[in-house]
């Protein structure tokens, strides 16, 4: 596993199970959920700058483990609100191919970049990134290179190599899951970094451990899965983030969207064929037996004030306590340009 530097982990960790085994005493209080969020806000900045930011550019380094492998690269992510969003990902092992993915969500239109590049040099995101949000100077360019559609594994009519016909994939409805999969991402960077949801806000507890304890608000859209909010106690400064989710499709980072994202329909599986980098176990491991409810946790740490704004610039998330990837943000940007052409393909 990748070795994290996560300045909250005895805290966070015993935060959850202490929380877990309280559960059923649990009581919602929505008057209480709003307040806190409130102070959660003021914490980080206050009402005024936030409902400032329209647009906010990230960019920083990640480790992610993918089975046995540790794969390294160059994350960026630009988000223009409230419906707007952009990661580019240029990934590999030092001496080796680079992997360059863009996934976008544009209002209600979603599109995908994969390309395979030369050899791996740190710093991707560099001078030679064009105000229109491409690599290398190209918008959306990797000389032409399309990525499939996710869940796109076998075309009809093809068998897959335990000798089953791989179904016929609606096209329609693959989109339909990658826009779904963008907009809870999208909604969980917001709610992440600028405490700004749509979404009813309740109190549901307080979670304790020796070292501390923290408030713990449940963000619930009508049409996905719950999140919880961990505050610290003393500073209403946010902790930790968890979701619930079925197991197998946890990791962060995993194509296709957020780690809690609905799957999209796939051909009937390949007994031989590698899981896609960034898929947790099926069977057994951080992700549990297939099927069975995994947690997923996200660990904010290193705030620093960015025009005002105190933003986490550690950030590591993992499945049932065992940690899976690592993104270490070098900088934010609060408002910039952002031509339209950035999310358009």
């Amino acid at each position: 596993m990748i070795s994290m530097r996560r300045t909250t982990v005895a805290l966070t960790l015993a935060l959850c199970l202490a929380l877990a085994a309280s559960r059923a005493v649990l009581a919602q209080d929505a008057a209480k959920g709003a307040a806190l969020m409130a102070e959660a806000r003021k914490a980080i900045g206050g009402d005024d700058k936030l409902r400032a930011v329209k647009t906010l550019e990230s960019k920083g380094t990640f480790k992610r483990t993918a089975g046995t492998n540790t794969q390294e690269g160059d994350v960026e992510v630009l988000l223009e609100l409230p419906g707007k969003y952009r990661r580019n990902e240029l990934s590999g092992f030092a001496g080796g191919p680079t992997q360059e993915r863009v996934e976008a969500l544009n209002g209600q239109d979603v599109w995908d970049i994969n390309a395979a590049g030369g050899g791996f040099g740190r710093g991707g995101f560099g001078g030679g990134r064009r105000g229109d949000g491409g690599f290398g100077g190209g918008r959306g360019g990797f000389g032409g290179g399309q990525g499939q559609a996710a869940g796109g594994q076998g075309q009809p009519g093809q068998a897959n190599q335990g000798g089953r016909a791989a179904q016929p994939i609606d096209p329609e409805r693959i989109k339909e899951l990658q826009r779904r999969q963008r907009q809870t991402e999208l909604a969980r960077l917001t709610l992440m970094w600028l405490l700004t949801t749509d979404a009813p806000v309740t109190w549901v507890g307080t979670a304790a451990s020796p070292d501390g304890s923290a408030d713990v608000l449940e963000v619930k859209a009508d049409d996905g899965p719950a999140t919880r909010i961990f505050l610290d106690a003393a500073t209403h400064m946010p902790l930790m983030l968890t979701t619930t989710a079925a197991g197998g499709r946890g990791q962060f980072g995993r194509r296709g969207g957020g780690p809690d994202a609905p799957a999209p329909p796939q051909a009937a599986p390949d007994a031989g064929a590698p899981a896609a980098a960034g898929d947790a176990p099926r069977r057994g491991g951080a992700g549990g037996a297939a099927g069975q409810p995994i947690t997923i946790e996200t660990h904010l740490s290193e705030y620093k004030t960015v025009n005002g704004i105190k933003l986490p610039h550690l950030i590591t998330r993992g499945v049932n306590g065992q940690t899976n990837e690592e993104w270490e943000i070098k900088s934010f940007k609060i408002n910039p340009n952002l031509k339209a052409s950035t999310f358009t393909k």
